[in-house]
């Protein structure tokens, strides 16, 4: 964590010196202490040249359907190198690549586009105050919401140091594997922002899209493609590699970190996979299409993962 996070050393060695604490001096720590020492050492050379902070660049140029800043930060787009980083269990991040997103004059562009409009605009009249709830729950930070969930798992679950370490293996491996999945497909497909799409909408050659300038969505858009949704990545690896984990009844308790004090909680991954699909819409911020390729892409990373890796011990042939 120091070599990767190295700005939060300070906080990572008091952790350490406290737990270390608990634990009476004598060989066997100095052993264990040299020992996940090199375990960490040999993990950090196996992965020295895969393409993390790679000197990558997004340089599309702007064009009706093509991702470009959006406001009100204007900012570029965000760890472009990610895409091209070598995954930990997939062959390949081509390997799970999604389809082309919809074309600007297809149906279902027009559908999406109609959705996002009426459903995601900041003082939208057609969005419930229970929808606006979902989406603003669902706005935060996924990272911590995943790693709080899963200590909550483990805690609640009674797991041991072992059977814990490989539920946090099997769920945040296959969430990295998904999420380096859909940076290459934003790099790739460069797909437009709903905010740009409404505000240049008489620039996509659909007649059935009615541009809005004044269109500003309920969540400010994130820094990089809408092409397909990091969120959603996210929530669909997590939810569905824990069910192969610890079964299909998943009893979570989920947090917000937008939201100070609220919780969720969900017995099964289909239907919290749902409300953020459809919070990501509600947001403003992703058109439907993207959430539920992402989605896709987050299960089946997580079913390849499970049926190849992390298998219980006595079912291997």
């Amino acid at each position: 964590m120091t070599t990767y996070s190295p700005y939060a050393r300070s906080t990572l060695d008091d952790a350490l010196a406290k737990s270390l604490a608990l634990v009476p001096d004598g060989a066997a720590r100095t052993a264990g202490v040299a020992y996940g020492e090199r375990v960490a050492q040999d993990i950090i050379d196996l992965r020295a040249d895969d393409g993390r902070n790679a000197p990558v660049q997004y340089t599309r140029a702007p064009a009706p359907g093509v991702w470009r800043p959006t406001p009100p930060a204007y900012a570029s787009m965000a760890v472009p190198w990610l895409g091209g980083v070598t995954p930990l269990l997939a062959r390949s991040a081509a390997q799970f690549a999604p389809p082309a997103p919809p074309a600007l004059t297809s149906r279902r562009y027009t559908r999406d586009f109609a959705e996002v409009k009426a459903m995601g605009s900041l003082n939208s009249t057609a969005r419930t105050a229970a929808q606006t709830d979902t989406a603003l729950f669902f706005s935060g930070n996924a990272a911590v919401q995943v790693h709080t969930a899963l200590r909550d798992q483990a805690a609640d679950r009674g797991l041991g140091i072992a059977e814990a370490a490989r539920m946090f293996a099997a769920v945040q491996m296959t969430i990295a594997d998904a999420v380096i999945v859909t940076w290459q497909s934003k790099l790739e497909h460069a797909y437009w922002r709903p905010i740009t799409a409404i505000h240049l909408a008489d620039t996509d050659g659909n007649p059935a899209t009615t541009a809005d300038p004044a269109w500003v969505p309920l969540l400010a858009a994130p820094p990089y493609p809408d092409y397909v949704s990091g969120y959603n990545v996210v929530i669909a690896a997590f939810t569905r590699a824990l069910e192969h984990v610890v079964g299909p009844r998943l009893d979570l308790e989920l947090i917000s970190t937008a939201v100070p004090g609220t919780v969720r909680r969900y017995d099964r991954g289909a239907a919290l996979r749902a409300d953020v699909v459809d919070a990501r819409i509600w947001l403003g911020i992703h058109f439907r299409t993207a959430d539920t390729a992402a989605r896709t892409i987050g299960v089946d990373v997580a079913d390849w993962a499970s049926h190849r890796y992390f298998r219980p011990a006595g079912r291997h042939g």
